[in-house]
C-alpha cells in the first residue's frame, strides 16, 4: 500500500513540527492552563521540596503522594462524557478509554483500555479490539460494578449510548456503524460484536477516514454496563452528570460543579503505583482577576486564568514560575440561518466585508493569531494559506454598504444575535461586542441576546433556533468534522441547523472523508474550503490566538496529550493516559 496512506501514517509515519494543538479544548471546558511549558526567571515566593524517592523503571523519578489543585475558570454542568461538554478535560481522569491520541503525530498510543487493534478491511471499515484483561472497576461503595473487570460487553454499552446521546457532537461515526440515516440503538447493538470478554469488534458500512481519531474523541468514554443500567438508562439521568463510576486513574470524591471538583486516586487502576497524586482539586472562581490573585498566592499549583501577554511577561520575572504560550484553538464563528435577509447571498458578503478582522487580532488577541478558514489555520496540512484567507476576507465596509444598497437595505437592518453567557469567558461577550460595534457600521444593527450556555447548546444551536447566533466552535484536530458543519447533513448526520445546502459542496466533503489517498484528500478539502468562501456563509469564521498559562514549578506533567511538545517529539516510553503521570514535589 502507498506510504502516503493516512493509515499507514498512524503507526510509521511522524510529521514536521505543527500546531495541532488541543490546549484549546481545556480552555473550552474550563482548565485553561492544564498543559503548559517554558520557564522564567527572577524572584518570588519559594517551597520546602520533598526528597525523591527512585522508582523502578520510571523515568523521572516522581513522587508518590500529594495533591495538587488547579485554578478554573469556567463552571462545570456535569462530567457525563456521553452527554455534557463542559467538564471533558475531567472526563479523562474518570474513565478508560480505547485509546490515547496524540494530534502532533497523528498517531493513536495504545495506553489504556485496549492493547491493539487489527483493521483487516481493505475499505478501513472494520476494527478488531483486543482488550486488556485486569482494568478494574473503581471501588466506590455505591458503583453497582464495584471492584469488577472492565470487558467488551461495557465497550459495547458505552457505545450505544454514545452513539444515539441526543446531545452527541456527531453520530455520523455511529450511524456507519448501525447502518441506518437515524441513531438506532437496536441496530447499533446487533452491529457491535463481542465475541469475548476481551474482544470488541464492529464494521461499518462505509469508509470513514476519521473513524480511528474520533474513538479517541473525550466522549466515547467506557462506562460499565451495569452503571449504564442502574443510572444512565435515561439522558437526563442526574447522577452520572454529578458522580462518575469509571476505571480511569481518579474516582469522583465531591462534585460542585460551580465551587469544587476533588478527585481522588483509583486504587486498583491497572497502571500501579500510577496514579502518583493522591488527589486532584479543581476551584471554581469564575471572576478572572480573583482567580489569578488565588494562582498567585499560592492557593492554587496550576493557573486557570487565561492571562494576556502583560500579564504572561510579569510573572515570568518569578522564578518559581513555569509560563507558556500556546493556541488556544477557540474557534469563533458566527452562524447564519439561511432565510431572509441571510439567503440573500449579498446580505452575507455585506456582514462578511464589514468585519474587520484585523482589529479583532489586535484587540481580542493582543496582536497575535491568524485567520481561520472553513478549517482552522492550527490544522496546517488541510487549512488554506493565511495570505489566501487575508485575500478572500478583506475588509471592506463600503462595499458591504454598497451590497445592503443593492439587496434592498439602503438603511439596513436589525437583528438578533444570540450568544453564549459563560460566566468567566468575557471574551465571549467582548467579541460579541466587537462585532456589532463593526457591523454596525454598515447599517446592520446587532441586538445581543445572552443565553446561558447549556439553554444555548440544547435550544439554540442544536434546533437552529436563531437568525445569527456566534458560537466559540470546540477545537478540532480533524478537518472533517468543520467541513460537516456545512454539509446539507450537518454535523450531526441529520441534517445542519442553517437550513444550507450545496449539493456541489456536499459531493466534495462525502469524497474527502472516504479518501485514504492523502494528497489527493488534502486538494479536496482545499478546493471544499474555496467554495465556501464564496457562499459567505452558512458560518463566517473569525480570527483565532493565543492564551497564556501558568503553573507552578514544583507541578510536573511529564507528558499531555493536549500539547504539541515540538520537533519529532511523540510521548515517552511507558507513558500513561492523561493524569496517571502527573506529580508534586510537595508531596
Amino acid at each position: 500500500m502507498d506510504e502516503r496512506n493516512y493509515w499507514n501514517r498512524l503507526s510509521r509515519r511522524r510529521l514536521s513540527r505543527r500546531a495541532f494543538l488541543s490546549a484549546g479544548a481545556t480552555v473550552a471546558a474550563g482548565s485553561a492552563a492544564a498543559a503548559v511549558v517554558g520557564c522564567g526567571g527572577g524572584s518570588g515566593p519559594s517551597w520546602t521540596k520533598t526528597a525523591v524517592t527512585p522508582i523502578d523503571g520510571v523515568d523521572g523519578n516522581p513522587i508518590p503522594g500529594g495533591r495538587v489543585t488547579y485554578g478554573r475558570l469556567l463552571n462545570v454542568l456535569g462530567i457525563d462524557p456521553h452527554i455534557d461538554l463542559t467538564g471533558i478535560d475531567i472526563d479523562y481522569l474518570l474513565y478508560s478509554y480505547l485509546y490515547s491520541w496524540t494530534p502532533s503525530t497523528e498517531e493513536a498510543v495504545f495506553n489504556n483500555f485496549a492493547e491493539s487493534v487489527e483493521m483487516p478491511a481493505a475499505d478501513r471499515t472494520e476494527f478488531i479490539f483486543k482488550l486488556r484483561p485486569g482494568t478494574k472497576i473503581q471501588p466506590q461503595d455505591d458503583n453497582p460494578a464495584k471492584g469488577e473487570e472492565l470487558t467488551s460487553e461495557d465497550c459495547k454499552q458505552s457505545f450505544i449510548r454514545r452513539g444515539t446521546a441526543i446531545t452527541a457532537p456527531d453520530r455520523r461515526f455511529p450511524l456507519r456503524i448501525s447502518g441506518t440515516t437515524t441513531p438506532d440503538p437496536v441496530a447499533l447493538g446487533a452491529a457491535l460484536q463481542t465475541p469475548d470478554p476481551y474482544t470488541f469488534s464492529f464494521k461499518m458500512n462505509r469508509p470513514f477516514v476519521p473513524a480511528f481519531r474520533e474513538m479517541s474523541n473525550p466522549t466515547w468514554a467506557i462506562m460499565p454496563a451495569k452503571v449504564i443500567e442502574k443510572f444512565g438508562t435515561s439522558f437526563q439521568a442526574a447522577g452520572l452528570g454529578t458522580k462518575s463510576y469509571g476505571s480511569g486513574p481518579f474516582m469522583v470524591d465531591e462534585f460542585r460543579g460551580t465551587e469544587r471538583i476533588i478527585l481522588k486516586r483509583h486504587p486498583e487502576y491497572f497502571l500501579a503505583p500510577r496514579p502518583w497524586l493522591d488527589e486532584m482539586r479543581y476551584i471554581i472562581i469564575t471572576e478572572p482577576q480573583s482567580l489569578l490573585a488565588a494562582f498567585d498566592s499560592g492557593q492554587h499549583d496550576v493557573n486557570g486564568a487565561i492571562l494576556n501577554k502583560a500579564q504572561a511577561e510579569d510573572r515570568m520575572k518569578n522564578e518559581n514560575f513555569i509560563l507558556g504560550k500556546v493556541p488556544t484553538r477557540f474557534y469563533p464563528v458566527v452562524h447564519f440561518k439561511i432565510r431572509p435577509p441571510f439567503d440573500d447571498i449579498r446580505v452575507r458578503e455585506a456582514f462578511d466585508l464589514a468585519l474587520d478582522r484585523d482589529e479583532m487580532l489586535s484587540l481580542i488577541w493582543d496582536g497575535e493569531g491568524n485567520y481561520n478558514g472553513p478549517v482552522q489555520w492550527l490544522q496546517t496540512r488541510f487549512s488554506l494559506p493565511q495570505d489566501e484567507l487575508r485575500a478572500a476576507m478583506p475588509y471592506d465596509p463600503q462595499k458591504a454598504r454598497d451590497l445592503l444598497n443593492a439587496a434592498g437595505y439602503a438603511n439596513g437592518f436589525e437583528v438578533k444575535m444570540k450568544i453564549p453567557r459563560v460566566p468567566g469567558a468575557p471574551i465571549i461577550a467582548d467579541l460579541s461586542s466587537l462585532i456589532k460595534d463593526q457591523v454596525g457600521k454598515v447599517g446592520i444593527k446587532l441586538l445581543l441576546d445572552e443565553v446561558e450556555i447549556g439553554t444555548f447548546i440544547a435550544n439554540v444551536i442544536l434546533p437552529g433556533n436563531f437568525d445569527l447566533a456566534f458560537f466559540p466552535n470546540l477545537p478540532y484536530d480533524e478537518p472533517d468534522r468543520p467541513l460537516s458543519f456545512y454539509h446539507t447533513r450537518g454535523v450531526t448526520g441529520v441534517g445542519n441547523w442553517n437550513n444550507y445546502t450545496n449539493p456541489d459542496l456536499d459531493k466534495l466533503i462525502d469524497a474527502q472523508e472516504s479518501d485514504f489517498d492523502d494528497d489527493r484528500r488534502i486538494q479536496t478539502i482545499l478546493e471544499a474550503q474555496r467554495l465556501i468562501l464564496k457562499e459567505h456563509g452558512p458560518q463566517i469564521t473569525l480570527p483565532g490566538g493565543n492564551f497564556y498559562g501558568a503553573r507552578w514549578k514544583y507541578v510536573h506533567h511529564p507528558y499531555q496529550y493536549f500539547l504539541d511538545l515540538g520537533e519529532g517529539d511523540i510521548p515517552p516510553e511507558k507513558i500513561g493516559p492523561p493524569g496517571a503521570d502527573g506529580w508534586t514535589e510537595r508531596a
